[in-house]
């Protein structure tokens, strides 16, 4: 996430609503952020099984819940941008399992309204963020509020940004770059979208688990990626595509090795709902 201080800054419903249209675009062009999505996927679909019923936080255009909806899950997912949920729903018209999903205009904090009124009493065997929490400046809010819903050992999946990035570390020693890596340091952030900005919020592993402990007990966690720069060197390997390739079939299995799994760009974290 490139920090920016020459665009206008507003919040992310809003430059998501304004980047919608190129946003599957983008997912397709960067073949970092194309790892990072695949490997997600690949953590969901090997964390939930086929019949889970499961709430999406952030769903953007509804892929991962079209898959996990191919897999014979029910989703329930939840986008504060209006645009992207019409996307969504879009698409869900045209998936042969779509009838499996129903999407919400919402944040976090508007899931138990939402719930409430579309299945009053339902309890979800697990829920899952891609990359969206990192838009929240608080994730106790989020976690209580998606802790009612939850069943006893209900799994939880959380793939954020990471506060201590090895990559990012290493790219600003060499180039004599510092601020590079700095600006994750700070409490706050801004992420480039399109001709906007608008803040994010890295955490280290040990903060995004301390956020949720009251509900949720950790069970493991992976770099995402591990040895792949940030997104936003994807223009500059462009041109070492073999390079590129390389570091994609490694990075899976040296992202969960004890020291690189927690220095990810974004680290991917699993637990399960307390008892």
């Amino acid at each position: 996430m490139v920090a920016t201080t020459t665009l206008p800054v507003n919040d992310a419903a809003h430059v998501y609503d304004e980047y919608a249209p190129q946003y599957d675009r983008l997912l397709e062009e960067n073949r970092i952020n194309a790892y990072m999505r695949r490997a997600m996927s690949q953590a969901l679909l090997s964390t939930f099984e086929p019949g889970n019923r499961l709430i999406e936080l952030g769903c953007g255009t509804g892929d991962e819940a079209l898959a996990l909806a191919s897999h014979r899950c029910e989703l329930f997912a939840f986008d504060p941008s209006p645009r992207m949920i019409e996307i969504a729903r879009q698409k869900a018209d045209e998936h042969r399992m779509g009838r499996n999903v129903r999407f919400f205009v919402g944040r976090a904090a508007d899931l138990s309204r939402e719930l409430a009124k579309a299945s009053p009493g339902i309890q979800f065997d697990g829920a899952y963020a891609s990359f969206s929490l990192s838009y929240e400046r608080d994730l106790q809010p989020v976690s209580q509020a998606l802790a009612p819903w939850i069943r006893p050992n209900g799994r939880l999946v959380i793939a954020t940004m990471n506060r201590l990035c090895g990559t990012e570390l290493a790219a600003a020693i060499l180039s004599g770059h510092p601020r590079l890596a700095g600006r994750r340091l700070s409490e706050r952030t801004l992420h480039k979208v399109g001709q906007y900005a608008t803040p994010v919020f890295p955490r280290t592993t040990r903060e995004v688990v301390k956020s949720v402990s009251h509900h949720f007990v950790f069970e493991d966690v992976r770099a995402l990626p591990a040895i792949l720069p940030p997104h936003y060197a994807n223009r500059a390997l462009a041109r070492w595509p073999m390079v590129l390739d390389m570091l994609s079939e490694l990075d899976p299995h040296l992202g969960m090795l004890p020291l690189l799994r927690w220095l990810g760009d974004h680290n991917l974290v699993r637990f399960r709902r307390r008892g």
